[in-house]
């Protein structure tokens, strides 16, 4: 009887180590699975990003720098040693023009350097992207950062910022909108990004996730992956985002 005890003891603890095992496994394989998943959307999201940013310096360059070498070529054609008043002023308008160029350029420059998130943070990479848009002349941009900057993951900063990119591109194409909206709110345990316009709204069956549209299905894939919630309301007047994000691990505090 002794011995079919301990023989039932030594079979209960073989199975109970086995079924341990079996789940330490799953439980490894599982993570791996996240894991990979999280640096397939992390590479993809840095690809978008430098791709954004290569259209939005193509943009400028068109739009802005290309009008302002223009204007200094047309002054330089019609300027007459004959006329020397008039060619004072022309070469004044000439160096303004310039000037402008040459600044314009340096912000240029500036938004190349793609590890920008990484080194200066969200807020930084943020007010980059809305001042292109505001520039455009097209809309009135509202920016607000309210409590104190937190510095999170780099690796999270930099899919949230995608995230961001994905609304604003959004608003730009679809909603039709003359007014953006956008507060990042900095609590003890969380971030709240918040992205509004006045815009047309989101249809109710994409909003609803009966179809998908407008990359939502994306964003909403990221938020998952990046541990944020994110939730899409249609306002009396466009369209109201918001992204909240705990803080597993701070990097550093500003002031």
């Amino acid at each position: 009887m002794a011995t079919l005890l301990f023989l039932l003891l030594i079979s209960f603890i073989i199975a109970f180590w086995m079924i341990y095992l079996r789940r330490r496994a799953a439980h490894a394989q599982e993570k791996q699975q996240l894991k990979s998943a999280f640096d397939q959307e992390l590479l993809r999201a840095q690809l978008e990003i430098k791709e954004q940013t290569q259209k939005n310096i193509s943009q400028e360059i068109h739009d802005n720098i290309g009008q302002v070498l223009s204007l200094v070529k047309l002054n330089m054609g019609t300027m007459s040693v004959a006329n020397v008043p008039g060619l004072d002023e022309k070469l004044q308008d000439s160096k303004q023009l310039l000037s402008k160029a040459i600044h314009d350029l340096r912000n240029l420059s500036k938004s190349l350097d793609t590890d920008m998130i990484s080194e200066k943070g969200l807020c930084a990479g943020i007010a980059q992207e809305l001042e292109m848009v505001r520039k455009t002349g097209a809309y009135e941009v509202n920016y607000k950062i309210e409590g104190m900057p937190v510095r999170m993951e780099a690796n999270k900063e930099l899919i949230l910022f995608r995230i961001f990119q994905e609304v604003l591109n959004n608003i730009i194409k679809h909603a039709h909108a003359t007014i953006i909206d956008v507060n990042v709110n900095f609590f003890q345990d969380n971030c709240l990004l918040e992205i509004a316009d006045n815009g047309n709204g989101i249809p109710p069956a994409i909003l609803q996730g009966e179809s998908s549209g407008l990359g939502l299905r994306s964003m909403r894939k990221r938020s998952s992956l990046i541990g944020a919630d994110l939730q899409i309301a249609d306002v009396p007047k466009g369209t109201a985002i918001t992204i909240k994000i705990p803080y597993l691990t701070v990097i550093e505090n500003h002031q």
